[in-house]
């Protein structure tokens, strides 16, 4: 009796499963930005349950390269992804690799399954960039098996270690340091802490630059308000602020997109900053120098970040020597915090 192996899964088979046509499938290996988020998933877990490897994939196997990079990010609406994604498209294009963007949505099971279909895909590295809680087992297994197959991983968090990949990230207790250390040197008193979402790897680190600028100034009294990094969650937690027997003088947001929150609650309020409740943000981006009042803030600059993180990757898959880094914030001073 002769055993046989089953036929290798086509794109038909993929198309089949996932519900699409096969000229959607192709599309998805092709020209993803021109696909759905929604349908790009269905073909993707597709490709995994059926181990679908593409022809493109095959190809570039074959070659040892693809030429292409994907960005997981874990929210494309909030102004720092989508100015970081701009950033590492341009920086890669000039070295003539796409960029395949993905929006995790903070959803740790769609970046569960993109990890272990984008090596399929063929994909040369992946960056990821969210400040979600992402370190579970099965993620650390995804980026091993990634790794092994030859597809470099670049972490834009401080999370994963001992993983054996590239790390580039912000010193966020420094940042969270300065930002503090910023409104108590213009005697502000007290300072809250806006943000510091459980959910969030980087609240820790936010905290403990917090926490080290206060104790410096002979504080211990000092103000926690956790909030999500939504606008929303933002506004309703610093109205409790207001509405507190200990009124800051100052807040530190943890996101522009939480500090957007802050500014609205206080112009209900009628203490619209600059006045008497100064206000700085946790991150640099574009936004910030378009809000009136204009944002201070701390931060990196995205532009060189993303195009460091998008050299760093390609460095690595063409087999240059890499080196993890952190990067150093600096304050730029608006009128939010004026004294």
């Amino acid at each position: 009796m002769t055993v046989t192996s089953p036929a290798p899964a086509t794109m038909i088979d993929v198309a089949r499963a996932a519900g699409v046509s096969r000229a959607t499938v192709s599309r998805v290996f092709t020209s993803p930005s021109t696909v759905a988020e929604e349908t790009r998933t269905k073909v993707m877990d597709a490709v995994a349950r059926l181990n679908y490897v593409p022809n493109s994939a095959a190809r570039s196997l074959r070659s040892g390269r693809s030429s292409t990079i994907a960005l997981l990010v874990g929210d494309i609406a909030q102004p720092f992804h989508s100015q970081l994604a701009k950033a590492v498209a341009h920086a890669a294009e000039a070295r003539g690799y796409s960029v395949l963007l993905c929006d995790l949505d903070h959803s740790i099971t769609r970046l569960e399954r993109l990890l272990d279909s984008l090596p399929l895909q063929g994909v040369d590295g992946v960056i990821l960039a969210t400040g979600d809680n992402v370190d579970t087992p099965h993620v650390r297994a995804a980026i091993e098996d990634a790794e092994d197959r030859g597809t470099k991983i670049l972490l834009g968090t401080p999370q994963l270690a001992g993983t054996g990949t590239l790390v580039m990230t912000t010193d966020y207790e420094s940042v969270a340091y300065q930002a503090t250390k910023h409104l108590l040197d213009q005697g502000r008193w007290p300072v809250a802490l806006l943000g510091g979402s459980t959910a969030s790897v980087l609240s820790p680190f936010l905290k403990s630059g917090y926490l080290r600028a206060c104790a410096e100034a002979g504080h211990s009294d000092v103000i926690l308000a956790p909030t999500e990094y939504s606008t929303d969650a933002a506004r309703s937690a610093t109205q409790e602020l207001l509405e507190s027997s200990q009124q800051p003088e100052g807040i530190v947001a943890s996101s522009v997109s939480v500090a957007l929150g802050a500014m609205s609650a206080l112009a209900d309020a009628g203490l619209g900053a600059p006045g008497r409740i100064g206000l700085v943000a946790c991150e640099e981006v574009l936004l910030a120098d378009q809000l009136r009042p204009r944002l201070t803030t701390v931060g990196t600059k995205l532009d060189l970040q993303g195009a460091a993180m998008a050299d760093a990757l390609i460095d690595a898959i063409q087999g240059t020597a890499t080196e993890s880094q952190d990067w150093a914030p600096a304050l730029i001073l608006r009128e939010s915090s004026a004294g």
